[in-house]
């Protein structure tokens, strides 16, 4: 029934809750190490798709989850708290060692996430930096092998037992799909819990609660004051001193749960230090500071670790906040592919190029009946078919321009093969902005301007 008097009309809108389409870019995962199975709550080797942290506390993977050294809580949080929109999957595994785990579970977990993560964090619970150095070679290959078997993805790692006066040169390993991580907030880094010795039951103190530490031993006793006001020790269930452990849990961790949300959150072509959209800072991450606490006292160092291609943090004199250095893989500055925006954009257009193509995989392909090469409809109908896919590229300014070859001098007849080049102009990114400045003297400026204007004399004949 239409309007049929003066009314107020109500219209019903959509699109006001800002629900989406999920963008494929976005899609994550962090693969980790654990024997705690939350209660049963979370299966060995088993993917699962979170899109909050409340996702992973359902899990049984909380705050209190996160003890000898395993950081998954952590870097769950981290990643949400970049990218509240994003997509993670994880997946718990109890291999013994970091490379062990690269090598037995990553292909496994992107089978299982069918081939959509996009980025991938690895972190183990336990290593030194030569099991880094291993983890990266594993990387290389797993990386290799997943982009040929069209399941490209960029790797994430920690730098476990980094030491910042002994740093390796990453970009020598020629990894250009992994990134080492060696930044850690610094509190939190040499931030730790009690337990009770012996056991991973977490104990918190009360509030008229003190530890005391022993300096011999390292055994930690809880002493309060009693209704009398005299000093009593705590006790255990069976009446014997109770006797805690201090233990710092993250002090081997690096904040690859930061990294890989802001990678998440950003465009394909646009590199994670960028200032003005980029601002680390936040609850779990308050300060610039390397894996184990430890720190960098100079520019010196962070030139040579930036040259070293690490991932770490930074601040800029006249802004607040804290920002990632760059976007390094572990390969060599020369390389097409030595910063994560440019194997994203590669990788993006790798999977939109197959997507577009797959559909004419085993087609009757038409050739001109005298040459035997490509009829001009085909070389035409294939250019368009792959620029048309990837033009949504360069309206996104992921790309700047996109190229697109066919060329028709192929003998299909004979090898039934179809070659088709591509060529990506990508976006540029302002690593250095720079700024010549000086002063200018107006005065001399005028006077410069009025003396070159000035008319010479005029002379009259025979003056």
């Amino acid at each position: 029934m239409g309007v049929l008097f003066n009314d107020v009309v109500i219209n019903k809108l959509s699109g006001g809750l800002g629900r989406r389409t999920p963008n494929q870019d976005m899609v994550s995962g962090l693969l980790f190490n654990s024997t705690n199975n939350a209660a049963g709550k979370i299966e060995k080797d088993k993917v699962y798709r979170l899109a909050s942290v409340k996702d992973a506390e359902s899990l049984g993977i909380d705050e209190s989850y996160d003890t000898g050294g395993v950081s998954a809580y952590y870097q769950i949080s981290q990643f949400f708290r970049m990218n509240p929109s994003g997509d993670l999957f994880i997946m718990r595994s109890e291999e013994t060692d970091y490379p062990t785990l690269i090598e037995n579970r990553v292909e496994e977990m992107l089978l299982k996430a069918e081939g959509a993560i996009r980025q991938l964090a690895i972190i183990h619970s336990v290593g030194n930096f030569v099991e880094t150095k291993n983890a990266i070679a594993k990387s290389k290959t797993v990386t290799k092998n997943a982009f040929e078997n069209h399941r490209p993805v960029e790797i994430i790692l920690e730098g476990k037992g980094f030491d910042v006066k002994a740093p390796l040169d990453l970009k020598e390993l020629d990894a250009e799909n992994v990134s080492v991580v060696i930044a850690m907030d610094k509190e939190l880094a040499i931030k730790g819990k009690y337990f009770v010795k012996g056991t991973s039951d977490e104990y918190t103190l009360k509030e008229n609660e003190e530890a005391l530490i022993a300096a011999n031993t390292g055994d930690v006793t809880v002493t309060f004051k009693n209704e009398k006001g005299e000093i009593e020790a705590v006790k255990d269930e069976k009446d014997d001193l109770l006797i805690l452990e201090y233990k710092v849990t993250y002090e081997n961790t690096a904040a690859v749960g930061v990294l890989l949300g802001a990678v998440s959150k950003a465009k394909v072509s646009e590199n994670v230090a960028w200032v003005e959209k980029f601002n680390l800072t936040g609850d779990g991450f308050q300060s610039v500071g390397l894996i184990n606490g430890q720190e960098l006292v100079t520019e010196g160092q962070m030139k040579t670790l930036d040259e070293f291609k690490y991932i770490f943090t930074r601040k800029h004199t006249g802004v607040p906040g804290v920002y990632f250095n760059d976007s390094h893989t572990c390969t060599k500055p020369t390389s097409d592919f030595t910063y994560i925006e440019a194997n994203r954009t590669i990788n993006k257009a790798a999977r939109i190029a197959r997507t577009a193509l797959l559909p004419k995989l085993n087609s009757p392909v038409l050739v001109d009946s005298d040459t035997g090469k490509l009829a001009p409809s085909v070389v035409k109908g294939f250019e368009t078919l792959c620029r048309a896919a990837l033009e949504r590229m360069i309206s996104n300014e992921e790309v700047s321009e996109i190229d697109v070859l066919v060329n028709p001098s192929q003998d299909i007849l004979a090898n039934s093969t179809l070659e088709i080049q591509m060529s990506i102009v990508p976006m540029g990114t302002a690593r250095r902005i720079i700024v010549n400045l000086g002063f200018k003297n107006p005065f001399q400026l005028s006077n410069s301007s009025s003396s070159s204007s000035a008319t010479a004399p005029t002379e009259f004949p025979g003056a």
